[in-house]
């Protein structure tokens, strides 16, 4: 048996385990607080699965199953038009973020999340990059200097290495002067 809940911060419909009845959660989508009011008879519904491994005793249902807030406390969500609480944080169809402290960490979090991305990505020089650094000096400097001020790590690898192939070059290319002296 589980008792359904309907989390006030975003609006998201979960089922909650029976024994975890008076207790506080969170809530798997937005994290907010939630408190698990005693079962009455209208709150519980048999269900195929507890999610036992569910540190919170929640588990996700099908939010069309049915209405836990009363079409009343009830609005329009000014993204998708679905029916959402009219006390929702966060739309639970399209994921729009109404309140300004959790749109704000989300955007934190994004950011966060897509500067370890490009930094994976971006860290290490690709065989062009050192091939552009070895053949064309220049260029491969100036691609470094762009990537320096977009913040990319390879950025400050390139333009070393670029410098480094430059030297290298002229010094091959006095050896070779000097032999040809004699």
């Amino acid at each position: 048996m589980t008792i359904r809940v309907t989390c006030s911060f975003c609006g998201k419909q979960i089922k909650a385990k029976d024994s975890a009845a008076g207790k506080k959660g969170k809530c798997p989508d937005c994290g907010g607080v939630i408190k698990i009011p005693n079962p009455d008879e209208e709150e519980i519904y048999d269900a195929e699965s507890t999610g036992e491994d569910d540190p919170f005793g929640f588990d996700d249902f099908d939010p069309n199953e049915g209405e836990s807030v009363p079409s009343a406390q009830r609005k329009a969500c000014p993204s998708c038009g679905e029916d959402i609480a009219k006390s929702a944080s966060k739309c639970r169809f399209c994921g729009e973020i109404f309140d300004p402290a959790l749109k704000a960490k989300a955007k934190r979090e994004a950011k966060k999340n897509r500067k370890k991305d490009n930094a994976d990505v971006d860290e290490d020089m690709t065989t062009g990059d050192w091939v552009v650094a070895a053949i064309c000096s220049g260029i491969g400097c100036i691609a470094g200097i762009v990537w320096m001020i977009q913040g990319k790590p390879k950025g400050g690898k390139m333009v070393l290495v670029s410098i480094g192939f430059a030297v290298l070059w002229n010094v091959i290319s006095a050896v070779i002067r000097a032999l040809n002296q004699n």
